[in-house]
């Protein structure tokens, strides 16, 4: 079970509404630790429909956007096309019945400024060849600013979608108090959770690392 911090679930939720109306354009974006990765694996938990999704696969490494999403669909590089998606790639998505299309941790294809073109007319290519499929693009807030303007070209309904931390300590205190309560036989570090709350400014992922951390956990006890 996938359990989820208010701003998660509020994120998560709104993003599942887009989705239902399809052809959705839709951008997801955070800063690090607030839990982005969760909140995208509980919206196709949620989804119910076909998705191919194009991300962080190690066995896929350097490949980019259409790159990977050629290997989704299982197609022979001899029959890939860097620039224009072909109209048979459009055929077999529709015949598989695919409502959405997820491109996750947008960094990984950004490495350099021509990575960052090229990504760029190749998420517009994907947008122009799937006019009825949801497109959600997601990553860092610094990241996703190169996505700036392709709303303005394509029949995608566009919308942008912003996770935020929590919203102060009591959210935070009642979200933790509630993951400790679900896990009384897992080592935690014994700090408080308003020390917790200070040291890392209500940061989602760095809270999870102090407490679970075996080097958070240790403190020099043999």
């Amino acid at each position: 079970m996938i359990m989820l911090s208010h701003s998660q679930y509020a994120t998560a939720n709104d993003l599942l509404t887009a989705l239902k109306r399809g052809g959705s354009f839709c951008i997801v974006s955070s800063e690090p630790g607030f839990g982005l990765t969760t909140c995208m694996e509980y919206v196709r938990s949620r989804l119910g429909k076909p998705a191919l999704i194009i991300a962080d696969h190690p066995e896929l490494a350097g490949l980019d956007v259409l790159g990977q999403l050629y290997q989704e669909l299982y197609i022979d590089i001899e029959f890939q096309n860097k620039k224009e998606i072909p109209a048979f790639v459009v055929e077999i998505v529709a015949l598989r019945e695919v409502s959405t299309i997820f491109i996750d941790h947008i960094d990984m294809f950004l490495g350099s400024e021509g990575a960052k073109r090229r990504t760029v007319q190749q998420i517009k290519s994907v947008l122009t060849a799937f006019p009825s499929v949801n497109i959600v693009v997601s990553g860092l807030d610094s990241d996703v600013s190169v996505l700036q303007g392709l709303d303005g070209c394509t029949l995608h309904c566009a919308q942008i979608f912003s996770l935020k931390g929590f919203r102060d300590f009591n959210e935070y205190e009642v979200f933790f108090e509630s993951i400790l309560a679900r896990h009384p036989r897992t080592s935690f570090t014994d700090v408080s959770l308003e020390a917790l709350y200070n040291d890392t400014k209500g940061n989602l992922g760095n809270t999870f690392l102090r407490l679970f951390h075996p080097a958070y956990r240790y403190n020099g006890r043999d």
